[in-house]
């Protein structure tokens, strides 16, 4: 999972507070080079990766595009991505664009994407107002442990796909790595030479590797 916004001081709080990791946290551009990435604990207590990106800085020089190809394009291996907006900015509505049309160029546009309008406790009344409130976008404070709890719930749903069950003769034993890789195995049992696998898949995975298993769904 990838944090992407305009800057970095908001992102990389976000970092931080999610994963109670000692982040470098600097309001300037070029202050995350590299993406950092750090483990978080959902609800549920899976844990997963979140990485933060360089800050989507429009009008990039050409010299350093190259550069930062390579750390923007950690987007491409995300499974979901947390567009996190400075939702106080006069310029909100230009930074969102200017995230947006890069992740386009990355090849990223169509990756399901939850926005976070952060620093909600320095907008004004006005400002809240306006913003979108629905199930992709929600008003966040880094600083608030409620919020906190809302982000991780939401990613936990976006994350999480149906449950399915899989009958496995006992042979195809090789079958067992990739059922553990699509999802989490919440229960096994066993019937005659075949055995029963109900996993709660992790939608990303699954859409890369669930067409290994899909004449072994029990419907």
């Amino acid at each position: 999972m990838a944090l992407v916004g305009y800057t970095n001081a908001g992102k990389s709080t976000l970092l931080k507070q999610l994963t109670a990791a000692d982040v470098y946290i600097q309001d300037q551009l070029f202050a995350t080079l590299d993406p950092t990435s750090r483990t978080m604990e959902l609800p549920s207590g899976k844990e997963i990766v979140l990485t933060d990106t360089v800050g989507f800085i429009q009008n990039l020089p050409h010299d350093l595009i190259a550069a930062f190809r390579a750390t923007l394009e950690e987007v491409n291996e995300a499974d979901l991505i947390l567009h996190v907006v400075d939702a106080s900015s006069a310029m909100r509505e230009d930074q969102m664009r200017t995230v947006n049309t890069i992740l386009q160029e990355l090849g990223s546009g169509d990756k399901p994407q939850l926005v976070l309008y952060n620093k909600k406790d320095a907008c004004t009344p006005e400002q809240l107002e306006m913003l979108p409130l629905d199930k992709g976008h929600i008003k966040v404070s880094a600083l608030d442990s409620e919020d906190l709890l809302k982000i991780r719930e939401l990613i936990q749903t976006e994350l999480t796909g149906d449950t399915k069950r899989f009958r496995i003769p006992a042979e195809r034993g090789d079958l067992t790595s990739v059922l553990y890789k699509i999802g989490d195995v919440v229960d096994t049992s066993f019937e005659e030479n075949d055995v029963i696998y109900e996993v709660e898949l992790q939608k990303g995975e699954y859409e890369k590797f669930g067409y290994m298993l899909e004449e072994f769904i029990e419907l």
